[in-house]
């Protein structure tokens, strides 16, 4: 029995050995601009990932409270806090990081576009803009009869997005009818010259088009003229645009995750290319479809998250 205990003591010892010193568990920051249910969503979709990973690190939760005051405190801390990996969800909370903290793997998510992720080395994620080419194809489910598809934009935030739909539409069989305009005083004008060709207004996400400020005079203008519109957010088929698009936060949340896996397994965030949303989801105006006349498929109808 001794001589046993000895062998199974002098095993257990090397097996300790052979395996290597013990790793510390991970620890990730995770700082989000807001406590909004968007990001919630994304956390419990992240955390959710990598459990299902075998990965079980030690989260910290920081929320900016939507306070610009608050980030370079917030970043002070993380500096000093010894974690292994930095999860942002928000502009907000990934542009402080990307600013401040040079020398710990950040991914990102609820950002608007993936733009800004590849000018930092340390940094990647998901963005919230739907390619281009996603967003026509909804265009084209949810109202096959329109073939001209009209756009106002400001050059300076989206001269590149256009071109790029401008290319996919025509291989779609679409036309894009543009308007440039770099003010919100030349919205309603612009407005006016291509809703004379377009049967459909799509609101790209642009502060001089689709700002908050704009909406109630886009929205005005499609009920007067009988032209729905493709708004850029939920808040805007609530409104009264025909539909919107959305992205599913949980699901963002667990595209975040698998990057992180990866990082956390000893992949460099710049080998890691960002990402859009994986999962679509779109919200239906039903009023908006009566009071235009428009009949909707019914697969359309069945699928929307939400109907207003």
């Amino acid at each position: 029995m001794i001589m046993r205990a000895a062998v199974t003591m002098i095993v257990a010892a090397l097996a300790v050995l052979w395996s290597g010193p013990a790793r510390a568990a991970e620890r990730i920051a995770v700082i989000v601009s807001s406590d909004d249910a968007p990001y919630k969503e994304a956390v419990g979709g992240f955390h959710e990932h990598l459990a299902k990973q075998g990965l079980q690190p030690t989260y910290e939760f920081l929320n900016l409270g939507s306070d610009p005051s608050r980030a370079r405190a917030t970043m002070q801390k993380v500096k000093q806090g010894g974690y292994t990996l930095i999860f942002t969800l928000g502009s907000l909370a990934t542009d402080a990081a990307a600013r401040e903290i040079g020398d710990l793997p950040i991914v990102a998510g609820l950002i608007l576009r993936t733009d800004g992720l590849k000018k930092v080395p340390n940094l990647t994620g998901v963005a919230l803009d739907l390619p281009v080419d996603v967003q026509l194809a909804w265009i084209q489910k949810i109202l096959p009869q329109a073939r001209t598809i009209g756009v106002v934009y400001n050059p300076e935030e989206n001269k590149k997005k256009i071109e790029s739909a401008a290319k996919a539409a025509q291989k779609m069989g679409l036309t894009l009818e543009t308007q440039e305009v770099r003010s919100s005083q030349e919205v309603p004008d612009a407005l006016a010259r291509v809703a004379k060709r377009a049967q459909i207004l799509w609101g790209v996400a642009d502060s001089t088009v689709t700002s908050p400020q704009m909406a109630r005079a886009i929205l005005l203008f499609s009920v007067q003229n009988s032209i729905p519109v493709a708004g850029p957010s939920v808040t805007w088929a609530r409104a009264g645009a025909l539909y919107s698009l959305d992205s599913d936060y949980r699901d963002i949340g667990a595209q975040c995750g698998e990057m992180a896996a990866k990082v956390l397994k000893g992949a460099a965030p710049q080998t890691i290319p960002p990402e859009t949303p994986g999962t679509v989801k779109y919200s239906l105006n039903l009023n908006a479809a009566r009071q235009m006349k428009l009949s909707l498929p019914d697969e359309i109808l069945h699928g929307a998250q939400q109907t207003f």
